[in-house]
């Protein structure tokens, strides 16, 4: 598993130039203690709107995974030395092992800025809210991530 993302995050990071609305990025967070790998790929709708599409893998081994989708529709605010956005989205938690998989929806809020490097390099920061419904009630979490995108 630890090839495959390690393969996948290569890619992503080479087939950089062939986005050009948009930016392609990997990096880590936290989840209750457990690091997280994350990616993400943001296309540009505008100066001042954007889409991202993540994954992060939350636990892998033994056979078990367990993993988070997500689509986060953002606003961005276009400054030049440092970039604040903000979004809410949409998305799964999903579990597999033992041939089965299992998921429930959730819900996003994200709040961070981007501060590029270079042209095509930068880092961004970020704090997540992930939040889903269970039992009955509305529970939720806080995801702090570092990412580094290329695009």
């Amino acid at each position: 598993m630890r090839k495959t993302l390690a393969v996948l995050a290569a890619v992503l990071t080479l087939t950089t130039p062939a986005w050009t609305q948009g930016k392609l990025g990997v990096g880590g967070s936290f989840w209750g203690g457990s690091p997280v790998f994350d990616a993400f790929a943001e296309v540009a709708f505008g100066e001042a709107t954007a889409m991202r599409f993540g994954a992060g893998t939350v636990f892998s081994g033994g056979g078990l995974a367990a993993f988070t989708l997500d689509a986060t529709f953002l606003i961005t605010l276009g400054l030049e030395a440092i970039q604040p956005y903000f979004g809410a989205g949409a998305g799964a938690f999903v579990m597999t092992g033992g041939g089965m998989a299992a998921g429930i929806f959730t819900v996003n809020g994200i709040a961070g800025v981007y501060l590029p490097l270079a042209e095509a390099f930068g880092v961004y920061g970020q704090m997540k809210f992930l939040g889903q419904v269970g039992g009955g009630g509305f529970v939720g979490e806080y995801l702090f991530s570092v990412s580094s995108p290329r695009g």
